[in-house]
């Protein structure tokens, strides 16, 4: 559900699509603050393309084909390959072409590359372009529109999951997910600036945006990407940072999800990652309209250091108990709990439930992803399949979202709505949740210009993400209901909402997707595909 927690959103450059992963979801089962990601999440993160490669490299010039690829052309695209390829029929394939979301397990590709390499990438563009085959990108398989699978052939960078630390900068592999990112990293006392959701694609989330429990003090995980290799639409690998194609690299951070190319490697700015004081409390739900009204004057406004959600949910057919706000600060736990008191003093009650405690960098991150008392081979998907591990105990969801970015304090009419629709919950029948999270923004991501990156949600107070689940075997009836109530929900904000979305958070319902996403870096992003991907080989419905 979103990147701060555990779907991502994301989707690899192109892992782009995949927001969603990774940057990643919310949970609504598991997870403090519902995936990301984005990772996409990928959340956005998969998707139609975008990964890339090693240095760069003569273009690659491809005749048009007469003919679709036939048995023998697809057996010579797999010869060509260091990684593999999964066709129908193969052993692996039908756990191969599912992504994160049951929802989309119609989908069946023709096939499915794990690239190994860089140039495995081309290989498979080359050929997606001599045979008119569609192209999808995926990095994670958290797509909130299942972008990152399609009918031809999905580009999976899963294989390319190293992680390497040098001096300041981390060199990590496309497909390495968010929870290993971590892992490595905080072995060495560094971190990036990320979401939560453990099995969210990094690429998916990073050139979405990645919005994450330290973006208030570190920025976005695009903020902190340094230079990335791509293989774009021409058949290149670039290497690409601030002197070399830059303007690729402008519209990497922040709108890179499957428009340009297929992102095989990231190089992050990397930070300090000490001990962490995560908080949790509640109130009865008779409170919620004074917990969300104090909620969005605190934290937003907090030091850097501190980020906090807030997330109002009921099952299906239940009321709603409480209001719950968790969060963390890298900062000073004494100062912490005395803005928590204030906050409470503000609501004017007590918290009925309170939870604050200081843990390692990397026991946070779990807490937050959900998968707090798991091993790190166990925060993953069961597999053997790359990205996966045998352990693993990361279970697929069904589910739905939108989002909006709030760039004004919602009133007391607007919280009267919002709340009013997490109530009407009551109405649904045929299990699953629904609910509402908040992210504070704020703090660093605000003080860089819209124009500076492709990320153009700077002036943003927080983010909202409207979820809504449901039992992977439910009826089409149950379905549609329950997505009748999330467009409910955004329909009903929209008099208070800015207009914007988060593109790790793939709408596909959105009219003026440009607008919401990318605001007035729309024209620039499109001028740079013009350039990159003129044939438009990735062209998933949002592609410019």
């Amino acid at each position: 559900m979103s990147e701060t927690a555990r779907r991502g959103n994301g989707t690899a450059a192109g892992a782009g699509a995949e927001t969603g992963a990774t940057e990643g979801r919310r949970f609504t089962r598991r997870g403090l603050l519902g995936a990301g990601v984005a990772v996409g999440a990928g959340v956005t993160a998969g998707t139609w393309a975008v990964a890339a490669s090693a240095a760069q490299t003569p273009a690659v010039t491809t005749g048009r084909a007469s003919r679709p690829p036939r048995a023998g052309d697809w057996s010579a695209l797999a010869g060509e390959l260091d990684g593999t390829l999964v066709r129908p029929g193969n052993r692996d394939y039908d756990v191969a072409r599912k992504l994160f979301n049951p929802r989309f397990d119609g989908l069946r590709p023709a096939g499915i590359a794990y690239c190994a390499r860089p140039e495995d990438v081309r290989s498979c563009l080359e050929f997606a372009r001599r045979h008119q085959v569609p192209v999808a990108v995926r990095s994670g398989g958290h797509s909130y529109a299942g972008w990152s699978s399609g009918s031809g052939l999905i580009v999976d960078v899963q294989k390319m999951a190293s992680v390497a630390l040098s001096g300041s900068t981390a060199t990590v592999g496309a497909g390495a997910k968010l929870i290993d990112v971590y892992d490595r990293l905080t072995a060495r006392g560094r971190t990036v600036p990320a979401g939560s959701c453990p099995t969210v694609g990094i690429s998916g989330l990073a050139l979405g945006g990645g919005i994450g429990v330290v973006s208030r003090a570190y920025g976005l995980t695009s903020d902190s990407v340094v230079g990335a290799r791509i293989v774009t639409a021409d058949c290149r690998i670039r290497d690409v940072d601030a002197r070399h194609d830059p303007d690729l690299f402008w519209a990497l951070r922040g709108g890179g999800n499957a428009q340009f190319g297929v992102v095989t490697e990231l190089r992050l700015r990397t930070h300090a990652a000490p001990q962490c004081t995560t908080f949790f409390l509640s109130w009865p739900w008779s409170l919620a309209a004074a917990v969300v009204r104090e909620w969005q004057r605190w934290a937003p406004t907090a030091p850097d250091e501190i980020w906090a959600n807030l997330h109002l949910s009921a099952p299906a057919g239940g009321r709603p108990g409480s209001v719950r706000v968790g969060g963390l600060t890298l900062g000073r736990r004494g100062d912490l709990e005395n803005r928590l008191d204030r906050l409470a003093d503000a609501i004017g009650a007590p918290a009925r439930s309170v939870s604050v405690r200081t843990r390692p960098f990397m026991d946070a991150m779990k807490v937050m992803g959900g998968v707090s008392g798991f091993t790190i081979a166990q925060s993953h998907q069961q597999g053997s399949l790359p990205g996966r591990t045998p352990q693993g105990r990361v279970a697929r969801e069904s589910y739905a979202a939108r989002s909006d970015f709030y760039t004004r304090r919602i009133p007391a009419d607007g919280i009267k709505a919002l709340l009013a629709r997490v109530e009407r919950l009551a109405g649904l029948r045929g299990g699953g949740a629904g609910s509402v999270a908040l992210d504070a923004l704020g703090g660093t991501v605000g003080r860089i210009r819209a124009a500076d990156t492709a990320f153009v949600h700077r002036d943003a107070l927080f983010l909202a993400q409207y979820i809504v689940s449901w039992p992977d075997n439910a009826s089409a009836t149950t379905v549609a209901r329950h997505q009748a109530w999330l467009d409910g929900t955004h329909t009903a904000m929209r008099p208070w909402a800015s207009g914007q979305a988060y593109q790790n958070y793939t709408d596909p319902q959105l009219r003026d997707w440009r607008r919401a996403y990318y605001g007035a870096n729309a024209e620039r992003l499109a001028r740079v595909k013009a350039a990159y991907d003129p044939g438009r080989l990735f062209r998933h419905p949002q592609a410019f």
